[in-house]
């Protein structure tokens, strides 16, 4: 099978603005037939205008062909607070959420490839092997091996078996029953993938975003994560999920700006 038309989707805020300045000519450098397929690049929606411009530079300065730049969230959407966790901090929902809701309603190709920009480009550009999407899986990312906060899992559970009734023609299997080892445990340990790099099938992904609109509200989802979500879906439904290791492709996932800062000059 050949390598699907896919789009390139990023997300950005205030926070990582600098980042995108920092990788997008890496990946020019080393992945450059990934700037001529199509990008849509959702722009937190509180950006100035001196933002703004900052993005559209970056863009256009690592010669990406064709993008659209899309505002988020849509107005009328409000995320709540949050405790001031990691986990469900109220900007960090908002950004992931847009990681459903903008490729369901923005992205024209069979596939989208979302990419962090915490991720550095280095060395090959033919990174896309085109059997990982035999059997048109709905997911192809990096494998992972634990879910955070450890309960997430079950939330998702309890929010499936009351509301997968509302997909006609969706199959749901049965619940994942994925219980963290004791009430202390910081995280739940299974097989599941990570999305700093990862494929994702559109349709699937526009089935994910109607569910998650009519139940949790418009730009909403029942859990404060995208790729748990969407992983969550996926396997629940008997959905096909490719766990492939893309660190092994010519990218590396960075823990900061610092870290990105730091890979970016050992690839000059």
């Amino acid at each position: 099978m050949q390598t699907p038309n896919f789009t390139v989707v990023l997300g950005v805020d205030a926070r990582h603005i600098e980042h995108l300045e920092a990788v997008l000519p890496t990946w020019a450098k080393f992945k450059p037939s990934l700037m001529e397929r199509p990008f849509v690049v959702f722009l937190d929606s509180g950006a100035d205008v001196d933002q703004r411009v900052r993005v559209s530079l970056a863009i256009a300065a690592a010669g990406i062909k064709k993008f659209t730049l899309v505002s988020w969230p849509y107005p009328g959407i409000e995320y709540p607070l949050g405790d001031g966790t990691k986990w469900n901090d109220q900007q960090r929902y908002k950004m992931l959420a847009g990681f459903v809701h903008v490729p369901a309603r923005h992205v024209e190709t069979s596939y989208w490839l979302k990419l962090d920009l915490d991720v550095v480009a280095h060395d090959i550009d033919d990174w896309i092997d085109p059997k990982w999407f035999d059997e048109c899986p709905a997911i192809i990312a990096h494998r992972w091996s634990y879910t955070k906060p450890p309960d997430q899992m079950m939330k998702l559970d309890d929010w499936a078996v009351r509301n997968f009734h509302r997909l006609n023609g969706f199959p749901y299997r049965a619940p994942l029953n994925l219980i963290p080892s004791s009430p202390a445990a910081g995280s739940l340990g299974h097989k599941r993938i990570i999305s700093w790099c990862g494929f994702f099938n559109t349709v699937f992904t526009s089935v994910c975003s109607d569910l998650a609109n009519d139940v949790c509200g418009l730009g909403k989802l029942p859990v404060p994560s995208q790729d748990g979500y969407l992983w969550y879906m996926a396997q629940a439904s008997g959905y096909l999920v490719r766990r492939e290791n893309m660190k092994a492709r010519g990218w590396h996932h960075c823990a900061n700006i610092r870290v990105v800062r730091e890979k970016v000059l050992e690839t000059k």
